[in-house]
């Protein structure tokens, strides 16, 4: 931006107080000076325009305004709390992922892989199989139903420990 005048910053800090007019020397300076004249004119424009604007801007009731503030206060409460909810969700993800990979390297050492035959003789084995795995599963189902119990009762405990209403 090129400054024709030294004195053109004080005259559009005048315009922009309003007090342009009332002041004897700024009126004398843009009356002699065609390029603060042309800024002033420019600035006292924008200024008229910005006065419109206002006149015709409306706001919202107060009513309003709080009842958007509380939705947003809600939703950025629920948005907190939701994260360790959804933390404690993706560890229980890992875990049953792990568990079943884990479960399924255990059940493939088992599994016969050499020819219909001894797969024939797996099946007449089954017997052992289910006695091998017996300890496994009475110690299992009742730790898969504690974990499962744990995963559904948490969430509903944070939300009741931490719900303001």
């Amino acid at each position: 931006m090129v400054v024709d005048c030294d004195r053109e910053s004080e005259v559009l800090d005048a315009i922009a107080r309003g007090t342009a007019g009332r002041a004897g020397d700024i009126r004398d300076h843009l009356a002699s000076c065609a390029s603060c004249a042309e800024a002033a004119a420019i600035a006292a424009a924008l200024r008229a325009d910005d006065r419109a604007r206002l006149r015709d801007a409306h706001l919202p009731a107060a009513g309003t305004l709080w009842w958007r503030a509380t939705i947003r206060a809600r939703a950025e409460a629920a948005r907190t709390v939701s994260q360790p909810i959804t933390l404690a969700q993706g560890i229980a993800a890992a875990c049953a992922i792990g568990l079943a990979f884990g479960l399924a390297g255990m059940a493939w050492q088992w599994l016969p892989t050499a020819s219909i035959t001894d797969m024939v003789g797996a099946l007449e084995r089954r017997d052992e199989l289910a006695a091998a795995f017996a300890p496994v599963l009475q110690h299992a189902l009742p730790l898969a139903l504690g974990l499962a119990a744990c995963l559904l009762i948490a969430p509903l405990a944070l939300y009741f420990a931490l719900a303001d209403d």
